[in-house]
């Protein structure tokens, strides 16, 4: 499964990126676990930059909230602002750094690419 999210976040990533531009040069070196591994092993990410793909399933607007499923099923509740927006139902590259809200992870967004999974498989 491991194998099949990273080839998905590999297509959308190049799917929805220049390689010309150094932030998405920049956005490519990041780690790219799938939601089941933060909630499994959230202190080898907390305080780092991640990139995450996923469905959005759930959305707050007025507060600058949604919620990203990805291939493991783990909903995973991102905190932005309101210049990043989200809808349910949209397919989302999502950079930003994992934080604890006791024992929850949420991830702060920094930056939310809508993209495409252009084939082999889906994000839920």
């Amino acid at each position: 499964m491991r194998r099949l999210a990273t080839l998905v976040v590999a297509l959308a990533v190049l799917a929805t990126t220049s390689a010309a531009s150094p932030a998405a040069e920049s956005a490519r070196r990041l780690p790219t676990p799938i939601i089941a591994e933060l909630y499994a092993t959230p202190a080898a990410f907390v305080g780092k930059s991640v990139r995450i793909y996923g469905l959005v399933i759930d959305a707050d607007p007025s507060r600058g909230e949604f919620v990203l499923q990805d291939v493991s099923q783990h909903p995973l509740r991102i905190v932005g602002n309101r210049k990043l927006k989200a809808a349910p139902g949209d397919q989302l590259i999502v950079i930003g750094r994992l934080r604890m809200a006791g024992n929850q992870p949420y991830l702060a967004a920094q930056a939310v690419l809508p993209t495409q999974v252009l084939g082999g498989g889906g994000c839920c």
